[in-house]
């Protein structure tokens, strides 16, 4: 399945604190070559405001694992894993390079694309990185 429009998911991660000072608004964009990641803290009476949006690119490659969780037949939660945690390590709420994110309801439709695309956008990457070994190799005889 090849798209030209980028799949845009909109998300939020609840506090995990009873004070809710660290809930977080974001969006995952599914782009050709990477996927973008923005994120902000919503904001509360005790942190002063809204948070400043920051943005984070990563490579399919980077990408470990994404998982749909359904609740009652509909996709209302994913899990973002990344190879490696460091990647993640500004957001308060990823745990070792993982993320749950809770899909906002207008962006339901859209998570139905994601089923495939990112196992497909993963494969290509590593079709490529290989491709590259095997082409150094040849060059080494």
């Amino acid at each position: 399945m090849m798209l030209t429009n980028p799949v845009n998911i909109s998300f939020q991660i609840p506090p995990a604190d009873s004070l809710a000072r660290e809930e977080i608004l974001g969006k995952l964009r599914f782009l050709s070559d990477h996927v973008e990641l923005s994120w902000r803290l919503k904001g509360n009476v005790f942190s002063g405001g809204k948070g400043k949006m920051q943005v984070i690119d990563l490579l399919y490659g980077e990408i470990e694992h994404v998982d749909l969780v359904k609740k009652w037949f509909k996709i209302r939660q994913i899990v973002f894993r990344v190879s490696d945690p460091r990647l993640l390590a500004g957001i308060p709420a990823a745990e070792m390079g993982k993320l749950t994110m809770i899909i906002d309801d207008r962006s339901r439709e859209e998570v139905k694309k994601l089923h495939g695309l990112i196992d497909f956008k993963r494969s290509i990457f590593l079709f490529d990185a290989q491709e590259e070994r095997l082409k150094a190799m040849r060059k080494e005889d």
